[in-house]
């Protein structure tokens, strides 16, 4: 066997390279540090940032090779020596490999986690604009697939909105449960050396410092797996959307169409190679296809960290592909949405003659006879059952139902009442039983639009909570920068060729 090829996979160096950005962030950090604890001198700490900084150029330029030997990590130390010589020994006092790259991993996925916020709050402003323009499209709603009752497409929208703006706060609390830093905690029992956490974590843009470095070190992976768990309640709500879109999309439902960007007939990849009336809902159904494999990523992950003893355990190098994995399929997932979206046609005719059709207005007829009657709703139910039971015995629709037949069958089962045409054709008006639901998150358009507002308003608290992260990365950066200055010339705060630029 092998053991060289087995140490650095080809796919573990294309993951460290894009750790590299972030590596070499950690690194200047961590030698401002010695150099203000006196750990290191001002002359030494300038050669390595110089040295650092050259090595940034070649990983923006894309020479930067990572030595399959070493790693990352190792192979910036390595060309740091050959720059500088002896003094590029310096830079690792009082840090470990450990807590080095358990440092770059975290500031990675912080990042990461915020690109894949911004993109979903574009998806939750797309279904709120779609949800007001829907508010009175009224439309069949299901429960074990069967027609059940009349809801509004506005309102299929806003449940979607909340199901993902709470997976938005489950990503949020993972992000804030761990922005710490681990930078200190050394191989997992801290360092003799004294050094200043505090100011690390400053430079580094961490509210805090992640204190015990036990358990600093051995929850390496279990970062990984928290974010994991966000991303798999996106992916689940996802392929729900994904799967009630495929079914609304077929010829049987014809509620909803999809664009031609999104599905076209004879399309060389959504249209059938041999069918020439087919338009695929391929992205959808790829869209649903992430579910399953963020899901299985998680359970490796848990798997992968739950027989691990304390302190640092090599099994948990594995754990970033699956990481990196999810967040890619999950990112381009909310891409596709909005693609689906931003493209989609709401067949309104179609999604009201299946309420009219479908027998779905059955309990809103027996809610409405019980109300007027004041007879109790389980015997109204009974009525109304065996009602719609000889309708489509008879074929016939439930709006064909008279007050006769009404009157008569109630009396048949002992419910004497009294019910006009007027009054029948009304509680079979879908746009009349919708606008009943008056109730808090009901369909009722006024209630809607409430609603709808208040959304915006929790919308745009999300995205300034967003944008104020990034404002804290991005001077975080800057403040990383204007401390090497101090010492190194040659570095500007405007430098777009540096690592720390702005997020």
């Amino acid at each position: 066997m092998n053991t060289k090829s087995f140490i650095i996979s080809k796919k573990q160096m294309e993951l460290d390279l894009v750790l590299a950005p972030y590596d070499l962030w950690a690194t200047y950090a961590h030698v401002l540090m010695l150099l203000k604890q006196k750990i290191i001198k001002r002359g030494v700490a300038r050669k390595i940032m110089l040295a650092l900084h050259k090595i940034e150029w070649e990983v923006k330029a894309g020479s930067f090779k990572i030595d399959p030997n070493l790693g990352l990590h190792l192979t910036i130390e390595k060309k740091v020596i050959e720059k500088i010589g002896d003094d590029g020994y310096f830079m690792h006092t009082a840090r470990s490999r450990n807590d080095q790259v358990a440092t770059a991993e975290m500031l990675y996925l912080r990042e990461k986690a915020l690109s894949l916020l911004l993109k979903l709050l574009k998806l939750l402003k797309l279904l709120m604009e779609i949800a007001a323009n829907n508010i009175e499209t009224v439309m069949p709603g299901y429960t074990h697939m069967q027609p059940a009752k009349p809801t509004t497409f506005g309102q299929w929208c806003l449940s979607y909105f909340d199901m993902l703006m709470r997976v938005f706060d489950t990503l949020c609390y993972f992000y804030n449960k761990f922005d710490l830093c681990p930078l200190g905690a050394v191989e997992s029992y801290g360092t003799s050396w004294p050094i200043d956490r505090n100011y690390s974590a400053k430079l580094l843009g961490f509210t805090n410092v992640w204190e015990i470095p036990q358990e600093a070190i051995s929850s390496r992976g279990l970062v990984q797996l928290g974010y994991l768990s966000a991303l798999k309640d996106f992916a689940i709500v996802m392929s729900k959307i994904a799967q009630d879109l495929i079914l609304f999309n077929t010829f049987e439902y014809g509620m909803i169409g999809l664009g031609k960007d999104v599905a076209s007939q004879m399309d060389r990849v959504t249209g059938s190679s041999v069918m020439p009336q087919k338009a695929n809902p391929d992205v959808l159904e790829l869209i649903r296809s992430v579910a399953p494999q963020v899901i299985g990523a998680q359970s490796t992950v848990a798997n992968l960290l739950s027989g691990l003893p304390m302190g640092y355990n090599r099994d948990t190098r594995e754990v970033k592909e699956y990481v990196e994995n999810s967040f890619h399929k999950v990112s381009s997932g909310i891409l596709s949405l909005i693609d689906v979206f931003a493209t989609l046609i709401v067949k309104k005719e179609r999604m009201l003659q299946l309420v009219y059709a479908n027998y779905s207005l059955a309990t809103d007829l027996a809610d409405y006879m019980a109300q007027k009657t004041g007879l109790a709703y389980r015997k109204i139910y009974r009525l109304v059952g065996v009602l719609v039971r000889e309708k489509k015995n008879q074929n016939r629709i439930l709006s064909d139902l008279t007050t006769k037949e009404i009157i008569s069958e109630g009396k048949s089962l002992g419910l004497i009442f009294t019910i006009t045409d007027r009054e029948l054709k009304q509680a079979l008006d879908p746009f009349h039983a919708i606008e009943k639901r008056k109730h808090l998150g009901g369909s009722n358009p006024e209630i809607m639009k409430d609603t709808i507002k208040k959304r915006k308003l929790l919308w745009k608290k999300r995205e300034e909570w967003v944008n104020n992260q990034l404002v804290r990365i991005k001077m975080a950066k800057k403040l990383t920068v204007t401390e090497v200055n101090k010492y190194v010339v040659r570095f500007q705060t405007t430098d777009t060729n540096t690592s720390l630029r702005g997020t």
